[in-house]
């Protein structure tokens, strides 16, 4: 009952601050068009002489690592272009968390862009500094997943039948999910300390495996229950698209919306998480 009450309070909060999601989704389209304009326009500039017996409404239908691997000069124009946009926008992705957390831990109802944008940038040297302070983290995440996966591979080595093979895989893709869903919970209750505890990076991962200690596993239950519930609702979305045909403009421009309204679920998802992790902090850092 009280965990329903967390997920209760997480919904709550994420859709009284639903514009986090729309604010957050047009940086990202924008961005988006930003990188991927140049780079469909120089696709079809070197691809227009091939002859198709379907000309396809979009480019990125064709299998690109193909292409790029029989044409390395495609697209050497814009290398440098497309290094220093995926540099921009790992900075930019700080910067939003930043503001995304900042707001949501606000105690104001209220969510304009002007305050999203300002505690972006209160945030973001001590968000930057935990993800960098994270790396260490990384490392024993993936020295852990080659461990416990090792039974796996040696199972599905000496398989001499196909479905040990996929079973392991299954279950390798699964022990994957669980483990970076744990690391990256303890990040989430990093910036949770360095915004509502106004922590300095080093000493929020100090507190937060102080808190985890005695908290992990009931909030860790809470995040794969959401997590779940984003499974199952992203499997009934790609049985609709998978529904519709990309050969025609309607049924194109259908999956594009859909598409778009995906995106804006997963941000929204994003936000009923932090919603309740904020609110079990809340309710449990005293004990």
């Amino acid at each position: 009952m009280i965990s329903a009450n967390f997920l209760k309070f997480g919904f709550n909060r994420a859709i009284s601050k639903f514009k986090l999601s729309l604010y957050l989704w047009l940086i990202m389209f924008i961005i988006s068009l930003i990188i991927i304009v140049p780079v469909s326009y120089e696709v079809r500039a070197n691809l227009g002489h091939l002859a198709w017996t379907e000309k396809p409404l979009l480019p990125f239908e064709l299998n690109l690592i193909e292409i790029f691997l029989a044409n390395q000069n495609l697209l050497a124009s814009y290398s440098v272009f497309i290094i220093i946009m995926l540099l921009f926008s790992a900075l930019l992705s700080v910067f939003l968390s930043g503001g995304l957390f900042g707001q949501m831990l606000s105690p104001e109802a209220r969510v304009s862009f002007r305050d999203f944008l300002v505690d972006g940038c209160r945030h973001f040297w001590q968000f930057l500094l935990s993800l960098i302070i994270f790396i260490p983290f990384l490392l024993i995440f993936f020295l852990v997943f080659r461990l416990l996966s090792a039974p796996l591979k040696l199972w599905s080595a000496r398989a001499v039948t196909e479905w040990p093979v996929i079973l392991a895989s299954w279950l390798t893709v699964l022990l994957l999910a669980l483990l970076w869903t744990a690391f990256r919970l303890v990040l989430d209750l990093v910036r949770i300390f360095v915004v509502g505890e106004s922590k300095r990076a080093m000493a929020a991962y100090l507190s937060t495996l102080r808190f985890l200690h005695r908290h992990f596993f009931r909030l860790w239950s809470l995040y794969l229950l959401i997590g779940l519930a984003v499974i199952l609702i992203s499997a009934g979305w790609l049985l609709l698209v998978k529904l519709l045909s990309p050969t025609s403009p309607a049924g194109l421009l259908i999956i594009i919306i859909l598409s778009q309204a995906y995106i804006l679920f997963r941000l929204l998802a994003r936000q009923v998480l932090i919603g309740v992790e904020a609110s079990y902090f809340s309710a449990r850092k005293g004990s």
